[in-house]
């Protein structure tokens, strides 16, 4: 699979799933270099919208610097009039009069190859040609359009030995921003453009010079940084060690991504470089989910099928678990993660165009059924893309029209929002959902809240939709849930148990407790009569500004948390004269490599007043209008090649209706 994923690679470049024809992914590795700015000017788009992932460029957003350059005529013209006059390191491009090369010069050493972003001249039709370029020391020359121009520095080597206590993610940059890696590591960058690795007693070269070297380890860590001093043929020793902020695994908690992808185009990456990736982030446990992205290749698929059920080897994982999985992708319907099936499915994907399955159907509920036969939990992932509209209503989920912060990346016209999402929880078909990765948080929260109000018990939980693959992007588990295994060794099973249990909590960063009258999360407090119930909240962790406890009505206690402050309590009454859900959130400042917000959300704890459930007639309300919606849209926008694919999607509907409508008739009885 791996040889034929290079060969790919080789023959097509960074793009070899050859996924999108009307949207040059090219593109991407060349847009950090724009100035956002520029950009905004070129398409009357002043206020590029941010999606959560910005670059160091004036901290614009990557995929909207993309999109903004796909709405011109000249994608790639527009990119060379958004370059800054001052070209970065690194950068060569062909202007009018000749070759100018980024400066300062990036150093190299030796035979290490130092990367070089060139835009060509212009050939035919094409404004210009987009190449990296790998040189060295000893060939410290490009030939561009004619010309030899110098791209690179040879200076004298030295070489750094990285050691910590543990695995762990390192990024080593010289003085000139210049990332060095050692042998066989993905040359990787976080959103930030920052260069980073993973592992433990690593040997690299560097340049002779004043180098600095970071370290970090996932959510359970601050990160450490030392700048040192490397002379010409010396070996320099770096011992060091991020701070822990809390221990999740010594309580018994183990943090899981369940959205990680291992191959999506880019580089290639090998198991073992993605179970490097998951120790050095303290990653417990990682699902890597096979998936399609527009076509028919599922990435992955052989990996997932030849290990359908069981661990990667512990010589990869170490005391970690990671485990082949399956996204599960339709983008009308929504996207769904399939956790620990024990054998393939019957298809991977439906409604692409460019794929085997170019239908809306099957219905996502039959697949969540067919997976769950096949051992697994499901998880609707990245459920929203945008929040709600200000009164409340999903208006924005049903656009005809995709929103253009959202890259048309698998020739679709709509963002690939959970619609389904909905009806295949009141079926009973859903195990939880990912209240924290990708997407829009606000909206997610929202709806989040709106299924827990009629009684759904569905577990919060975490996948960051991470391409290990990608030259670009975070690593995994920048967010991750937390399952209370109860004293058991952490297994996929285990943590399975805990994620039905609704025995979970989403965080960023932060960990959270929380406590309902001595019960805990996913267990239900009950009551004969109305009465006040003692809550407690805990959060710690850094950058958090507020805890909250909330429940169907919205805040019900709150307490701020300094700047300061590394721990924060909230005890307090809740006024129970009704069932409920009640559930601890923490919220916080924007983190430090980019990736959002502070912030955690627990699994509910329920109260059951006089034995009923909890069931609010308002929000089931809200939810038959999402229903009334999703079957217009389907029906709008649907592609199905017989009437009975159509009516097999509005029986799902039909049935889920009645679920909400049972709750909405009691409410009036």
């Amino acid at each position: 699979m791996l040889d034929r994923y290079r060969a790919r690679a080789l023959e097509l470049g960074l793009d070899w799933g050859d996924e999108t024809p009307d949207c040059d992914r090219r593109l991407l590795p060349f847009v950090r270099h724009a100035d956002p700015g520029r950009v905004a000017e070129l398409t009357a788009r002043p206020n590029l919208a941010r999606i959560g992932r910005p670059v160091e460029t004036g901290g614009a957003d990557e995929i909207a610097l993309l999109v903004a350059l796909l709405s011109l005529p000249d994608p790639l013209d527009g990119l060379i009039r958004a370059l800054p006059a001052s070209l970065a390191p690194g950068l060569v491009i062909t202007r009018t009069g000749g070759v100018e090369v980024g400066h300062p010069l990036p150093f190299a050493v030796g035979g290490t190859k130092v990367p070089c972003t060139i835009l060509g001249p212009a050939e035919g039709s094409v404004p210009a040609q987009l190449s990296t370029a790998f040189v060295t020391a000893g060939s410290p020359d490009l030939s561009v359009d004619g010309h030899s121009v110098r791209v690179v520095e040879p200076v004298a080597a030295g070489k750094l030995q990285l050691i910590s206590d543990a695995p762990s993610r390192w990024s080593v940059v010289d003085e000139r921003g210049g990332g060095w890696y050692p042998e066989h590591a993905l040359p990787k960058r976080d959103i930030r453009g920052r260069p980073f690795f993973h592992g433990n007693e690593l040997v690299l070269d560097v340049p002779a010079g004043r180098v600095t070297v970071r370290v970090a380890r996932g959510c359970e860590f601050l990160e450490a940084d030392v700048v040192v001093d490397v002379a010409p043929d010396q070996t320099v020793q770096v011992e060091l060690a991020p701070e822990r902020l809390y221990d999740g695994a010594a309580q018994g908690w183990y943090g899981a991504d369940l959205h990680v992808h291992m191959n999506y185009g880019g580089l290639v990456c090998s198991p073992a470089q993605a179970c490097s990736m998951q120790q050095g982030e303290g990653l417990h446990l990682m699902s890597l989910v096979a998936g399609n992205q527009a076509t028919a290749l599922i990435y992955d698929r052989e990996a997932f099928e030849s290990s359908a059920g069981q661990d990667l080897p512990r010589a990869l994982t170490g005391d970690s678990v990671a485990r082949f999985g399956v996204e599960y992708r339709n983008d009308l319907l929504g996207h769904f993660g399939a956790f620990g099936a024990t054998s393939p499915p019957v298809r991977y994907q439906t409604g692409h165009p460019r794929s085997e399955n170019v239908d809306d159907w099957p219905p996502n509920s039959v697949a969540a059924e067919e997976f769950r036969d096949a051992g697994a939990t499901v998880h609707y992932t990245h459920p929203m893309f945008a929040p709600m509209s200000p009164d409340g209503s999903p208006d924005r989920v049903f656009a005809d029209v995709r929103p253009d912060w959202l890259p048309d990346l698998t020739g679709t016209e709509f963002a690939p929002e959970a619609r389904e999402l909905v009806a295949d929880a009141a079926l009973g078909l859903v195990d939880s959902v990912d209240i924290v990765g990708v997407g829009n948080r606000e909206g997610t929260e929202a709806l989040y809240h709106r299924l827990l109000s009629c009684g759904l018990r569905l577990a919060a939980t975490a996948g960051t939709d991470s391409f290990l693959s990608q030259p670009s992007g975070p690593p995994p588990g920048w967010a991750r849930a937390y399952a209370d295994l109860r004293g058991a060794e952490l297994s996929v099973a285990g943590w399975q148990e805990a994620q039905r249990a609704g025995r979970t909590f989403g965080t960023t960063g932060p960990w959270l407790e929380f406590g309902v009258a001595g019960r805990g999360l996913g267990e239900t407090v009950e009551t004969a009569t109305a009465t006040c119930l003692p809550i407690r909240a805990k959060v710690v962790g850094h950058a958090v500004r507020q805890l909250e406890v909330v429940g169907p009505d919205g805040v019900l206690a709150s307490v701020a948390v300094g700047p300061d402050q590394r721990e924060a309590m909230l005890e307090a009454v809740v006024d129970a004269r009704e069932s409920l859900w009640l559930a601890a959130v923490a919220r916080g400042d924007d983190r430090a490599d980019g990736l959002g917000q502070t912030y955690a959300h627990t699994s509910p704890i329920w109260v059951a007043v006089g034995g009923l459930p909890v069931t609010r007639p308002t929000d089931a309300t809200w939810c038959l209008d999402w229903l009334d919606r999703f079957e217009a849209m389907i029906r709008r926008r649907g592609t199905f090649s017989d009437p009975k694919q159509l009516a097999d999607l509005v029986d799902v509907i039909d049935r889920a209706r009645a679920f909400y409508a049972a709750i909405v008739e009691r409410g009036r009885a």
